[in-house]
């Protein structure tokens, strides 16, 4: 931690209590990042950037003003403090957003620094990525996308409590694909990993992966329409989950746009469904330890035995709806306050994978269009997906060009079974054991 940024802090909120604010924080956010892809077996890309912000919101006369400098002189910090009243004073009251005092500081430093690997040995990595994809099949046509990047950021949160928060991160990705043509055939996959430093990062999985679906995908052909039980990969489920998350907000309960909204100790998915948000999960790969308000982050349990528990609150829903923030507060130092979750969690069931993948499924492993498609209210979505008819947990055929639709809310509801493993997703951000739905629509030939 620089102890000059909190410095600016300080100095923030005290010319923020001059100016005369009722309540005030302040949001100080600082990255830097590097990154690099290669084409044709050079690097076609190479960009380092940075960037800090400070972000303030002041509220006056229960009405909150916003404004954010990028420069941290004094005189901008001024300005920047001048234009939060002023636009407070413009705005419309707001009387259930404040600033709640919690007690004590969080403290969050990365144990994770960079690793001092060359610039040279970085790019003799990314070159690498591209080159063995091209090295292990003479069907390779392209490699569309390949390259290397790690980032380092660090967040400073100071409000007019006295609550102060720091946490900062450390990490580096790679990701590289394959876009395969034989005749009219062609296949194509991609695929990244993420780690703490270079030896960290599995490129020989990024090559294996991305070659072998496109691979199969080639010789893919669709489905015959009509219902097929369905296991989707685990990073295809989380960007399911993704789109429908509004489900858990308190703020779309708020403004309506929250299709659970009223349903809160009711039955929303099947009776052994249990989701909790974690923060500190043991295996996640990026812990959160306070929200954007200055709450210490703690588990909060969202589902369970398919009765809905809770929605993420901040301050200003927990008002509304008369409850207790749930420390779940997302603010930018840009943007207006929202609620944001952070690693969820579903709890294993007590079926063996060799019972889940028992008969035949279609294995969903690809999504496309899937936000397009989705109506976040209704929960109805329709998207295009590739992947794999599996029996008895085999893959038998590879399947693409077809479409899978149906309705969000009552895929939980008719959830068949719920496997007894945890398992992850490659970024490590999203936990659940393998989940069988059964007769969902597939449109085919």
């Amino acid at each position: 931690m620089k102890t000059s940024l909190k410095n600016v802090l300080n100095t923030t909120v005290d010319k923020l209590n001059t100016l005369g604010a009722d309540q005030c924080d302040v949001i100080l956010s600082k990255g830097s990042s590097f990154s690099l892809s290669a084409q044709n077996g050079e690097i076609d890309k190479y960009k380092v950037s940075g960037a800090q912000v400070l972000g303030i919101r002041a509220i006056k006369n229960q009405k909150v003003g916003l404004a954010y400098t990028e420069s941290l002189d004094e005189d901008s910090i001024a300005i920047a403090s001048k234009a939060a009243i002023e636009n407070a004073l413009n705005s419309e009251v707001n009387k259930f957003e404040s600033i709640v005092n919690e007690s004590g500081d969080h403290f969050f430093e990365s144990e994770f620094q960079k690793d001092g690997i060359s610039t040279e040995d970085k790019i003799e990595f990314c070159l690498k990525l591209e080159e063995e994809v091209k090295r292990r099949d003479s069907r390779v046509q392209s490699v569309p996308y390949n390259g290397f990047s790690e980032a380092e950021s660090s967040q400073y949160y100071l409000n007019s409590n006295n609550v102060f928060g720091f946490s900062s991160e450390y990490y580096q990705s790679c990701y590289t694909s394959a876009l395969l043509q034989e005749g009219d055939e062609s296949g194509m996959h991609y695929h990244g990993v993420i780690g703490r430093k270079l030896a960290d990062l599995d490129w020989k999985a990024c090559v294996d992966e991305s070659l072998g679906h496109a691979s199969e995908w080639m010789k893919a052909d669709s489905l015959k329409t009509g219902h097929y039980d369905i296991i989707f990969e685990f990073d295809a489920f989380s960007e399911i989950l993704g789109c429908f998350s509004n489900i858990f907000s308190a703020k779309g309960a708020m403004e309506k746009t929250n299709p659970f909204a009223d349903k809160i100790g009711e039955k929303v998915a099947s009776d052994e469904f249990i989701i909790r948000d974690i923060p500190a999960y043991k295996d996640a790969f990026f812990k959160s330890h306070f929200d954007s308000e200055g709450f210490t982050h703690k588990d909060l349990t969202l589902i369970d035995g398919g009765i809905l528990k809770s929605f993420y609150h901040n301050t200003a829903t927990a008002n509304f709806f008369k409850q207790s923030t749930t420390g779940h507060a997302s603010r930018g130092a840009k943007s207006a306050l929202g609620i944001s979750g952070t690693t969820k969690v579903i709890e294993a069931g007590k079926t063996g994978d060799s019972e889940i993948t028992n008969g035949s499924y279609f294995e969903v492993h690809s999504l496309q269009g899937l936000h397009s498609g989705a109506n976040s209210v209704s929960g109805d979505f329709s998207f295009a997906a590739a992947g794999y008819l599996c029996r008895d947990g085999k893959r038998e055929t590879p399947v693409k060009g077809v479409t899978v639709s149906g309705n969000f809310h009552k895929m939980l509801l008719d959830l068949k079974l719920i496997g007894d493993k945890i398992h992850s997703t490659e970024d490590r951000g999203f936990f659940a054991p393998k989940l069988r739905f059964e007769r969902m629509s597939v449109a085919g030939k």
